[in-house]
């Protein structure tokens, strides 16, 4: 069984889900404008053999909203912080979107505190030239008043398919629009900043889930990152949620690989 738990971290509050036991444990960290439920069938597909970990990050879902800036910095120090005060340790770190590039600054940062990382069409390749005045565009447009429509549109529009099932893109896309807009905007500026990418081998085993609509492609996404472990999957940004069961697939031959 799930259960929410909950961290006072210098007076802003750390929601988390957890269940189950057992190592490797697994720490899932999803991304921008999106909350820990967005695991949840990665969480009851492993809970019978796995610690299994979901963290709502500052800012996001049940987790505190204090009126500050939101930084990649911030975001991993907060879940390095929560792996030391619950004695999680050497987890497996599973990262969607920005929840991968976070899992990056940690692995890069602390080294000794992961045992592996995964990827889920994770943000850790500089977006083609000619999506960058689109992407600042959009961070400007998010400071407006109309904050709400512009984050369901790019969601809708750029996070799903024609083959998405419309009923999950209008639930994701209506809830990823409630978030502060505090959070949207200083969050999506950082994740894009091309300080948080640092290329070359990881320092602990790595496998990037990549989906169909991912403009990197596997070898590029190999070039950047020597040593990684690449697989493609034929779904749109959120395949935890559109094939969780390939997804579920992957990460258990990807664990039972590791040395």
């Amino acid at each position: 069984m799930t259960d929410r738990k909950d961290l006072d971290r210098d007076g802003a509050n750390l929601s988390y889900l957890e269940a189950g036991s057992g190592d490797p444990a697994l720490l899932f960290i999803h991304g921008w404008c999106c909350d820990g439920t967005h695991w949840r069938n990665q969480l009851a597909a492993l809970e019978g053999d796995h610690r299994v970990l979901a963290l709502d990050l500052r800012g996001h879902g049940e987790s505190g909203k204090p009126d500050q800036d939101y930084t990649i910095g911030r975001f991993a120090e907060d879940v390095a912080w929560l792996c030391q005060e619950i004695g999680l340790e050497r987890p497996l770190i599973v990262g969607h979107s920005m929840g991968g590039v976070i899992a990056l600054n940690m692995v890069r940062r602390w080294p000794q505190l992961a045992q592996a990382v995964v990827f889920v069409d994770a943000g850790i390749t500089p977006f083609p030239e000619q999506f960058k005045p689109m992407m600042d565009s959009m961070i400007e447009a998010l400071k407006s008043p109309r904050y709400q429509d512009v984050a369901a549109s790019f969601v809708k529009r750029f996070l799903f398919r024609a083959e998405s099932p419309p009923q999950l893109r209008d639930e994701v896309a209506q809830r990823m629009a409630g978030t502060p807009q505090r959070v949207m905007h200083t969050a999506l500026a950082s994740s894009f900043s091309e300080e948080n990418l640092t290329f070359g081998p990881l320092p602990v085993p790595s496998l990037f889930v990549r989906a169909a609509t991912l403009p990197a492609t596997e070898d590029e996404l190999k070039e950047r990152y020597p040593g990684m472990e690449v697989v493609s999957v034929d779904a749109a940004h959120f395949i935890q949620l559109e094939k969780p069961e390939e997804l579920n697939a992957i990460l258990r031959r990807f664990i039972g690989a590791l040395p």
